[in-house]
């Protein structure tokens, strides 16, 4: 994604040029990489795997951490190799993040990413096909779904690159700071599983297998920020259990 570069004039102008017309794959893009992110970042902060597995690199103007481990990063990549896919075409209405106790095999958090995409058609007819995949990876699992996204909207407005990043280091900070409300878990007690909603018509991978949605029982449910681009808006939620593990 880039801009030319301005040329010299009022400051009218530059304000102006500054904005970016995102494409529809463009701004699929962006949300795609925000869910990388975001699987790292609730790895790191949940302690689902330890501290040192992580590493730290910059973006969105924040030291974000991730993970360094082989096999945890082989399993994100293959995953965001499938959500890529399904968010360039436009696919994608939900993406869950579930970390479950693995002695008990209890769901204790759900972190949940909806995403509505503008001026996207959908027939009425497959608006109610919705089921979920799911697959084992690595001790793992991921998901690929079918479900219609949330209506057609009309365009948003137009925003900066920097508005946009702001947004986004805002989810990020209020993901960090959960940890003062969320349970503690007990280090390495935890594993995660990761499911995508997608359009009944998404080619989905064989591996991919069926799923139910893993919500949590009688849990506590806190709505965090969310971010848009002129073609996505993507909202978060968590929610988890009280009672302590």
């Amino acid at each position: 994604m880039s801009s030319s570069k301005p040329k010299d004039g009022s400051s009218k102008n530059k304000d102006k040029s500054q904005v970016h017309k995102l494409s529809l794959k463009g701004s699929a893009r962006m949300v795609a990489e925000f869910f990388h992110y975001s699987i790292h970042t609730i790895l790191f902060q949940r302690g689902v795997y330890p501290a040192e597995d992580f590493a730290p690199i910059k973006k969105y103007g924040l030291s974000m951490l991730v993970s360094s481990d082989d096999q945890v990063k082989a399993y994100i990549k293959k995953i965001m190799s499938q959500l890529d896919r399904w968010m360039v075409h436009g696919k994608i209405s939900k993406l869950v993040i579930v970390v479950t106790n693995k002695d008990t095999g209890e769901h204790v958090e759900r972190w949940q990413f909806d995403v509505q995409i503008f001026e996207k058609k959908k027939d009425k007819k497959d608006k109610n096909k919705d089921k979920e995949k799911d697959s084992a990876a690595g001790g793992q699992e991921n998901a690929g779904g079918i479900s219609a996204p949330p209506g057609s909207l009309a365009a948003h407005e137009e925003k900066t690159e920097a508005q946009i990043q702001a947004e986004i280091a805002a989810i990020f900070r209020q993901i960090t700071a959960s940890v003062t409300f969320l349970p503690q878990l007990d280090p390495g007690a935890c594993t995660f599983n990761v499911l995508v909603y997608a359009d009944a018509d998404s080619d989905v991978p064989v591996e991919w297998g069926d799923s139910d949605a893993k919500d949590i029982v009688g849990g506590e449910r806190v709505q965090l920020r969310g971010f848009s681009t002129s073609r996505h808006a993507v909202g978060t939620t968590v929610e988890y259990k009280t009672n302590d593990y």
